[in-house]
Protein backbone atom coordinates (compact mmCIF):
# COMPACT_ATOMS: atom_id res chain seq x y z
CA UNK A 1 0.00 0.00 0.00
CA UNK A 2 1.22 3.50 -0.83
CA UNK A 3 1.57 6.33 1.63
CA UNK A 4 -1.18 8.81 2.47
CA UNK A 5 -0.49 12.51 1.88
CA UNK A 6 -2.36 15.15 3.89
CA UNK A 7 -2.30 18.59 2.26
CA UNK A 8 -3.05 21.20 4.89
CA UNK A 9 -3.00 24.90 5.72
CA UNK A 10 -4.28 26.77 8.76
CA UNK A 11 -5.89 29.56 6.72
CA UNK A 12 -7.57 29.64 3.33
CA UNK A 13 -5.98 30.78 0.08
CA UNK A 14 -2.50 29.39 0.73
CA UNK A 15 -2.52 26.96 -2.20
CA UNK A 16 -2.99 23.67 -0.33
CA UNK A 17 -5.51 22.40 -2.90
CA UNK A 18 -3.06 23.22 -5.68
CA UNK A 19 -0.39 21.27 -3.81
CA UNK A 20 -2.84 18.36 -3.57
CA UNK A 21 -3.52 18.71 -7.32
CA UNK A 22 0.17 18.43 -8.09
CA UNK A 23 0.43 15.31 -5.94
CA UNK A 24 -2.43 13.77 -7.94
CA UNK A 25 -0.65 14.61 -11.20
CA UNK A 26 2.59 13.20 -9.83
CA UNK A 27 0.99 9.89 -8.88
CA UNK A 28 -0.55 9.63 -12.34
CA UNK A 29 2.72 10.34 -14.12
CA UNK A 30 4.52 7.74 -12.01
CA UNK A 31 1.78 5.18 -12.50
CA UNK A 32 1.03 4.93 -8.79
CA UNK A 33 -2.68 4.39 -8.00
CA UNK A 34 -4.10 6.83 -5.46
CA UNK A 35 -7.48 7.62 -3.92
CA UNK A 36 -8.71 11.12 -3.17
CA UNK A 37 -10.44 12.56 -0.12
CA UNK A 38 -11.27 16.00 1.27
CA UNK A 39 -12.17 17.41 4.68
CA UNK A 40 -13.50 20.88 4.04
CA UNK A 41 -16.14 23.28 5.34
CA UNK A 42 -16.98 24.46 1.82
CA UNK A 43 -20.67 23.74 1.25
CA UNK A 44 -21.00 24.86 -2.39
CA UNK A 45 -22.85 22.10 -4.24
CA UNK A 46 -22.18 19.98 -1.13
CA UNK A 47 -18.70 19.31 -2.45
CA UNK A 48 -15.26 20.55 -1.51
CA UNK A 49 -13.12 22.44 -4.02
CA UNK A 50 -11.03 19.28 -4.37
CA UNK A 51 -14.24 17.38 -5.09
CA UNK A 52 -15.16 19.83 -7.84
CA UNK A 53 -11.72 19.52 -9.44
CA UNK A 54 -11.69 15.71 -9.48
CA UNK A 55 -14.19 12.89 -9.68
CA UNK A 56 -14.60 10.24 -7.01
CA UNK A 57 -13.35 12.38 -4.13
CA UNK A 58 -14.38 10.94 -0.77
CA UNK A 59 -15.91 13.84 1.16
CA UNK A 60 -14.97 13.51 4.83
CA UNK A 61 -16.57 16.67 6.11
CA UNK A 62 -18.38 19.47 4.31
CA UNK A 63 -21.30 21.83 4.50
CA UNK A 64 -23.98 21.77 7.17
CA UNK A 65 -22.83 18.55 8.78
CA UNK A 66 -19.44 20.00 9.61
CA UNK A 67 -21.03 23.24 10.82
CA UNK A 68 -23.32 21.29 13.13
CA UNK A 69 -20.40 19.36 14.55
CA UNK A 70 -18.49 22.55 15.21
CA UNK A 71 -21.44 24.13 17.05
CA UNK A 72 -22.51 21.01 18.93
CA UNK A 73 -22.05 20.79 22.68
CA UNK A 74 -21.82 17.00 22.42
CA UNK A 75 -18.09 16.13 22.20
CA UNK A 76 -18.87 12.56 21.13
CA UNK A 77 -20.61 13.85 18.01
CA UNK A 78 -17.40 15.46 16.77
CA UNK A 79 -15.36 12.37 17.64
CA UNK A 80 -17.70 10.03 15.75
CA UNK A 81 -17.91 12.45 12.84
CA UNK A 82 -14.15 12.34 12.26
CA UNK A 83 -13.98 8.56 12.62
CA UNK A 84 -14.41 8.46 8.83
CA UNK A 85 -11.10 10.31 8.56
CA UNK A 86 -9.66 7.60 10.79
CA UNK A 87 -10.96 4.86 8.53
CA UNK A 88 -9.44 6.65 5.57
CA UNK A 89 -5.92 6.93 6.99
CA UNK A 90 -6.18 3.36 8.30
CA UNK A 91 -6.87 2.18 4.76
CA UNK A 92 -4.09 4.36 3.33
CA UNK A 93 -3.13 5.28 -0.21
CA UNK A 94 -4.99 8.62 -0.22
CA UNK A 95 -4.30 12.24 -0.99
CA UNK A 96 -6.41 14.15 1.53
CA UNK A 97 -7.06 17.87 1.05
CA UNK A 98 -7.78 19.31 4.50
CA UNK A 99 -9.57 22.64 4.64
CA UNK A 100 -8.51 25.64 6.65
CA UNK A 101 -9.46 25.64 10.33
CA UNK A 102 -10.14 21.90 10.28
CA UNK A 103 -6.64 20.81 11.28
CA UNK A 104 -7.10 21.38 15.01
CA UNK A 105 -10.29 19.29 15.01
CA UNK A 106 -8.58 16.39 13.27
CA UNK A 107 -5.70 16.38 15.74
CA UNK A 108 -8.21 16.66 18.61
CA UNK A 109 -10.07 13.65 17.22
CA UNK A 110 -6.82 11.70 16.95
CA UNK A 111 -5.99 12.41 20.59
CA UNK A 112 -9.51 11.61 21.80
CA UNK A 113 -9.46 8.29 19.94
CA UNK A 114 -5.81 7.53 20.76
CA UNK A 115 -5.56 6.99 17.01
CA UNK A 116 -1.82 6.44 16.96
CA UNK A 117 -2.14 3.27 19.02
CA UNK A 118 -4.54 1.69 16.54
CA UNK A 119 -2.64 2.91 13.46
CA UNK A 120 0.57 1.37 14.77
CA UNK A 121 -1.08 -1.86 15.86
CA UNK A 122 -2.73 -2.26 12.46
CA UNK A 123 0.58 -1.44 10.74
CA UNK A 124 -1.23 1.20 8.68
CA UNK A 125 0.41 2.89 5.68
CA UNK A 126 2.58 5.91 6.55
CA UNK A 127 1.07 9.40 6.66
CA UNK A 128 2.95 12.36 5.21
CA UNK A 129 2.01 15.96 6.06
CA UNK A 130 2.36 18.72 3.45
CA UNK A 131 1.78 22.29 4.68
CA UNK A 132 1.53 25.12 2.14
CA UNK A 133 2.10 28.81 2.83
CA UNK A 134 2.27 32.04 0.86
CA UNK A 135 4.89 34.75 1.45
CA UNK A 136 3.03 36.55 4.21
CA UNK A 137 4.28 36.88 7.78
CA UNK A 138 1.12 35.55 9.45
CA UNK A 139 0.78 32.71 6.94
CA UNK A 140 4.40 31.70 7.55
CA UNK A 141 3.81 31.70 11.31
CA UNK A 142 0.64 29.63 10.80
CA UNK A 143 2.61 27.08 8.78
CA UNK A 144 5.25 26.92 11.49
CA UNK A 145 2.53 26.44 14.07
CA UNK A 146 1.01 23.55 12.13
CA UNK A 147 4.35 21.80 11.81
CA UNK A 148 5.00 22.21 15.55
CA UNK A 149 1.47 21.00 16.33
CA UNK A 150 2.09 17.88 14.25
CA UNK A 151 5.18 17.12 16.34
CA UNK A 152 3.32 17.81 19.59
CA UNK A 153 0.48 15.47 18.58
CA UNK A 154 2.62 12.83 16.86
CA UNK A 155 1.77 10.21 19.48
CA UNK A 156 -1.88 10.42 18.43
CA UNK A 157 -1.52 11.15 14.70
CA UNK A 158 1.82 9.66 13.63
CA UNK A 159 3.45 11.53 10.75
CA UNK A 160 6.11 9.84 8.66
CA UNK A 161 7.47 12.75 6.63
CA UNK A 162 6.79 16.49 6.84
CA UNK A 163 7.02 19.04 4.02
CA UNK A 164 6.48 22.79 3.73
CA UNK A 165 5.60 24.17 0.29
CA UNK A 166 6.57 27.84 -0.15
CA UNK A 167 3.96 29.09 -2.60
CA UNK A 168 5.28 32.13 -4.51
CA UNK A 169 1.91 33.09 -6.04
CA UNK A 170 1.97 36.40 -4.14
CA UNK A 171 5.71 36.92 -4.46
CA UNK A 172 8.96 35.34 -3.39
CA UNK A 173 10.18 34.68 0.14
CA UNK A 174 13.41 36.64 -0.23
CA UNK A 175 11.99 39.58 1.69
CA UNK A 176 11.36 37.26 4.66
CA UNK A 177 14.88 35.86 5.02
CA UNK A 178 15.38 37.88 8.21
CA UNK A 179 11.81 37.47 9.43
CA UNK A 180 11.82 35.64 12.82
CA UNK A 181 8.84 33.50 11.83
CA UNK A 182 10.53 32.41 8.60
CA UNK A 183 13.75 31.62 10.43
CA UNK A 184 11.83 29.49 12.93
CA UNK A 185 10.06 27.70 10.08
CA UNK A 186 13.33 26.93 8.28
CA UNK A 187 14.85 25.70 11.55
CA UNK A 188 12.58 22.66 11.34
CA UNK A 189 14.82 21.38 8.56
CA UNK A 190 17.09 20.27 11.38
CA UNK A 191 14.25 18.01 12.53
CA UNK A 192 13.82 16.40 9.14
CA UNK A 193 11.21 18.77 7.70
CA UNK A 194 11.70 19.34 3.96
CA UNK A 195 11.07 22.76 2.42
CA UNK A 196 10.29 23.17 -1.28
CA UNK A 197 9.47 26.25 -3.36
CA UNK A 198 6.51 26.31 -5.76
CA UNK A 199 6.95 29.17 -8.19
CA UNK A 200 4.12 31.33 -9.50
CA UNK A 201 2.47 30.01 -12.64
CA UNK A 202 2.60 32.67 -15.37
CA UNK A 203 0.48 30.81 -17.94
CA UNK A 204 -2.01 32.95 -19.87
CA UNK A 205 -4.72 30.34 -19.28
CA UNK A 206 -4.30 30.11 -15.50
CA UNK A 207 -7.16 32.46 -14.65
CA UNK A 208 -9.45 30.50 -16.98
CA UNK A 209 -8.57 27.25 -15.25
CA UNK A 210 -9.26 28.75 -11.83
CA UNK A 211 -12.54 30.31 -12.93
CA UNK A 212 -13.83 27.10 -14.47
CA UNK A 213 -12.34 24.84 -11.76
CA UNK A 214 -10.27 22.86 -14.24
CA UNK A 215 -7.47 20.87 -12.65
CA UNK A 216 -3.90 21.14 -13.87
CA UNK A 217 -4.07 17.45 -14.74
CA UNK A 218 -7.14 17.96 -16.94
CA UNK A 219 -5.72 21.10 -18.56
CA UNK A 220 -2.51 19.33 -19.57
CA UNK A 221 -4.62 16.83 -21.51
CA UNK A 222 -6.27 19.61 -23.53
CA UNK A 223 -5.09 21.10 -26.82
CA UNK A 224 -5.08 24.65 -28.06
CA UNK A 225 -8.11 23.70 -30.18
CA UNK A 226 -9.94 22.53 -27.05
CA UNK A 227 -9.19 25.85 -25.37
CA UNK A 228 -10.24 27.80 -28.44
CA UNK A 229 -13.60 26.02 -28.54
CA UNK A 230 -14.23 26.15 -24.80
CA UNK A 231 -13.12 29.69 -24.02
CA UNK A 232 -13.06 31.42 -27.39
CA UNK A 233 -9.42 32.39 -26.98
CA UNK A 234 -6.92 32.81 -29.78
CA UNK A 235 -5.22 29.55 -30.78
CA UNK A 236 -1.76 31.04 -30.19
CA UNK A 237 -2.78 32.22 -26.73
CA UNK A 238 -3.94 28.70 -25.99
CA UNK A 239 -0.79 27.15 -27.40
CA UNK A 240 1.46 29.47 -25.42
CA UNK A 241 -0.62 29.03 -22.27
CA UNK A 242 -0.39 25.25 -22.44
CA UNK A 243 3.35 25.39 -23.12
CA UNK A 244 3.90 27.60 -20.07
CA UNK A 245 1.59 25.45 -17.92
CA UNK A 246 3.46 22.27 -18.80
CA UNK A 247 6.80 23.92 -18.12
CA UNK A 248 5.60 25.14 -14.72
CA UNK A 249 4.11 21.74 -13.82
CA UNK A 250 7.31 19.94 -14.80
CA UNK A 251 9.40 22.37 -12.75
CA UNK A 252 7.10 22.04 -9.74
CA UNK A 253 7.10 18.24 -9.77
CA UNK A 254 10.88 18.22 -10.24
CA UNK A 255 11.18 20.41 -7.14
CA UNK A 256 8.88 18.03 -5.23
CA UNK A 257 10.97 15.06 -6.28
CA UNK A 258 14.22 16.75 -5.29
CA UNK A 259 13.11 16.87 -1.65
CA UNK A 260 11.58 13.41 -1.72
CA UNK A 261 7.96 14.56 -1.95
CA UNK A 262 7.01 11.56 -4.11
CA UNK A 263 4.81 8.47 -3.78
CA UNK A 264 6.72 5.57 -2.26
CA UNK A 265 5.68 1.95 -2.11
CA UNK A 266 6.73 0.80 1.36
CA UNK A 267 7.69 -2.79 2.04
CA UNK A 268 7.22 -2.05 5.72
CA UNK A 269 4.75 0.41 7.19
CA UNK A 270 6.26 0.68 10.63
CA UNK A 271 8.96 3.14 9.58
CA UNK A 272 6.43 5.78 8.65
CA UNK A 273 3.90 5.55 11.45
CA UNK A 274 6.46 5.36 14.22
CA UNK A 275 8.60 8.30 13.16
CA UNK A 276 8.51 11.04 15.77
CA UNK A 277 10.76 13.71 14.38
CA UNK A 278 12.97 13.37 12.11
CA UNK A 279 3.41 29.57 -7.52
CA UNK A 280 -0.13 29.56 -7.91
CA UNK A 281 -3.09 29.57 -5.48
Amino acid sequence: MTRTFISMAKTGGQGKTLTAQMLVLQHEQKGVPVKLAAADSDSLNQRSKFGRLFRNVKELGIGEDLTKVKSSTDPNLAIKYWDEFGRTVLEGGYIIDVGANVAAELFAWAEARNAGSLLRRRNSPPIDLVVTTKAESQAIEDARGLIQYSFDKNEWLPIGRRYVVLNEVSGGFGAYENDPNFKRLKAYQGMGVHIVTMKRCESDIWTLLERELISVREALKMTEVDLEKRFGIDVWTGHGGLTDLKSWADETLAAFEKVGLVPVRDSSHNEGVEAVGAGCS
